[in-house]
């Protein structure tokens, strides 16, 4: 990760930005719901725009790979509904065993189980 000194003392660290091709965006824009995670598990009623968001961070970078972004409203995204936990778990529905075997740092098997079994398969 990055780090940017914020006045005197306090230093902040944040994931760099990565560059997503605009074709994948236009396929998730196509294939999926306005807000993924209102259609899953239609715990909220949608408010503000649909939006984009990178799921993981993986080496201080966004995964920038197609089942790693998914689609949320504002709320879900930006507001008070924000749980990155069920963003996880949102992606990696998306995700196969050879998606993930690009970013073999991270067990994601056992990530897998512990988010299915607190929010379903």
């Amino acid at each position: 990760m990055s780090a940017r000194k914020i006045g005197v003392r306090h230093v902040v660290k944040f994931a760099t930005m990565h560059k997503t091709p605009k074709h994948i965006f236009e396929e998730i824009v196509r294939e999926r719901p306005e807000c993924e995670r209102s259609a899953l598990l239609r715990d909220h009623v949608c408010s503000g725009r649909s939006t984009m968001e990178h799921a993981w961070i993986y080496g201080g970078r966004q995964i920038p790979d197609k089942w790693a972004v998914i689609r949320l409203c504002a709320w879900a995204h930006l507001g008070p509904g924000l749980n990155k936990e069920i963003n996880h778990w949102i992606s990696l529905r998306h995700a196969t065993d050879e998606d993930l075997k690009k970013y073999p740092r991270k067990d994601w098997a056992q990530e897998r189980r512990y988010l299915n079994a607190k929010y379903g398969e």
